[in-house]
């Protein structure tokens, strides 16, 4: 692999983390930085988890669209050789030039192959997720409720309660909301091809493939793509078959909500971890997020289809303690 250097580099994009050879009708891998061992094996471990996820999709063996399948991988000289994808990649000035039917085949392509990355793996709910998806560096996955717990010697315990019953609200209302999907993680035009002769699309590079938000996944990571129609997109992958359901559109509500959560829990954690650093500011911080958490869960509790919800709750839990009533009166009258 010394002989490298003479050979054809052809990412024409600014590489910032993986050059890319051309060798005998196979793309060879290497990292930018050759020095580094720290950064060197991080890219390794990439490397080592997008051949993973791309073994996981050609299981589909789905033919409409293609995936290089890895072929080697060198922990010692620190170098990938892979399958080539042919094609051009999908810049929107190169889309704009071809005909209609090879439009519908890169939507249904692509359709496909965001559908058997998503059923690759468990497809989870943002209440599933939340907590550990949301890890912060000194507690981990700790809940909600365990933080306003601690919390109680420096905010009052009604603004706490606040918090957890919007998480309540959060779990409950999020449950059909967008799902939590394996995903490419890096769409761009520089990870997608199409060959205009033998009509094949190609996806390449799954070194940053995570977990995401549906919708964020369509209209943030795939909305990169200049060209493309996300709603049309979304149709077609909708209508795909699927052994596990999945939902797209994140109301934003639920959304901003969230990221509320989130930003409450992060604050939380770090102040927590050393509370005698700034203790007046700091807690102020976290008593402005309280208060942005408060006013969205009273506006979320104003609108009806979420008091629906609530008011549904309340009765089943009604009906329950109603029939347990019932059942002891009738065993009372029985003795």
């Amino acid at each position: 692999m010394s002989k490298l250097d003479n050979l054809q580099q052809i990412n024409t994009n600014v590489p910032r983390e993986t050059l890319v050879y051309l060798a005998d009708g196979l793309v060879i891998k290497r990292p930018v930085d050759k020095k580094n061992k720290t950064i060197l094996n991080t890219w390794l471990g990439k490397q080592k988890q997008a051949k993973d996820v791309s073994d996981a999709v050609l299981e589909a063996k789905n033919k409409n669209y293609f995936v290089p399948r890895t072929l080697e991988i060198s922990s010692k000289e620190y170098f990938v050789v892979e399958e080539r994808a042919v094609g051009k990649p999908l810049t929107s000035s190169y889309v704009e030039t071809l005909p209609q039917k090879d439009v519908d085949i890169i939507y249904k392509g692509l359709a496909h192959f965001i559908n058997d990355i998503n059923q690759s793996k468990q497809v989870l709910t943002q209440k599933e997720t939340f907590d550990s998806f949301t890890s912060v560096m000194y507690f981990g996955d700790i809940s909600i409720k365990d933080l306003a717990n601690k919390l109680k010697d420096y905010i009052p315990e009604t603004d706490l309660q606040s918090v957890i019953d919007a998480k309540e609200w959060f779990d409950v209302a999020s449950d059909n909301d967008a799902s939590i999907v394996f995903a490419h993680g890096d769409m761009n035009e520089h990870n997608i091809f199409f060959d205009q002769t033998t009509k094949k699309l190609s996806i390449i590079d799954f070194a940053d493939s995570k977990y995401q938000n549906a919708d964020y996944m369509f209209n943030v990571d795939f909305a990169r793509l200049g060209w493309l129609d996300t709603k049309r997109l979304i149709k077609e992958y909708e209508a795909l078959p699927k052994k596990q359901k999945v939902n797209v559109i994140n109301k934003p509500e639920i959304k901003n909500m969230r990221n509320a959560l989130y930003n409450f829990k992060n604050s939380a954690s770090e102040f927590l971890h050393n509370p005698k650093l700034a203790t007046k500011i700091r807690i102020e911080m976290i008593k402005q997020e309280i208060e942005k958490i408060k006013k969205l869960l009273n506006e979320a509790y104003s609108e009806n289809k979420f008091q629906k919800g609530t008011i549904l709750l309340k009765e089943q839990n009604q009906i329950k303690d109603l029939n347990n009533i019932v059942k002891t009166k009738s065993n009372t009258k029985k003795r």
